[in-house]
Parts: C-alpha cells; structure tokens; sequence
C-alpha cells in the first residue's frame, strides 16, 4: 500500500507553507494530517474553511454528536 508522507516546512510548496504557518500559529503545531493535506494546498484550505465552519455554525451539541457518530460508523476507538 502505498502511503503519502507528511509534509515539512522546507518540502512544502508556497501556498502550503502559508497554511502551515497560520496553523502553527492557532495550535501551537501542525498536526501531520494537515501536513499530508499539504501536497495538495487547495485541499487543504477547502478542509479548513469546511472545520471553521463546522467550528462557528453547528451548535456545539449538534457537533460532537456528529463525531461521535462519525467515529462509531467508521469503527474508531479513540
């Protein structure tokens, strides 16, 4: 199987490092999914404004519930 690695600062394109910095300035890191999203910028700005969203607009019960969800249909266990 093949596996797309997590992107380093000095690996990733422009519009990514821009990502990455504002990102690294909210959390304090990137965490590697956003890293591995970097090889493909448009995608990760896409996944970001969607989570901003999701963040702002969906009453935060409404929310965890659908992770919660979420998790259970696709067999998670943390």
């Amino acid at each position: 199987m093949q596996l797309v690695p997590p992107l380093a600062d000095a690996q990733a394109s422009d519009p990514a490092k821009k990502l990455f910095q504002s990102l690294q300035a909210k959390l304090g890191m990137v965490p590697n999914i956003f890293r591995t999203m970097g090889h493909a910028p448009e995608v990760l700005e896409g996944t970001l404004g969607l989570n901003k969203a999701i963040q702002t607009s969906l009453d935060p019960k409404l929310r965890e519930l659908a992770y919660l969800k979420t998790t259970q249909l696709n067999n998670c266990h943390y």
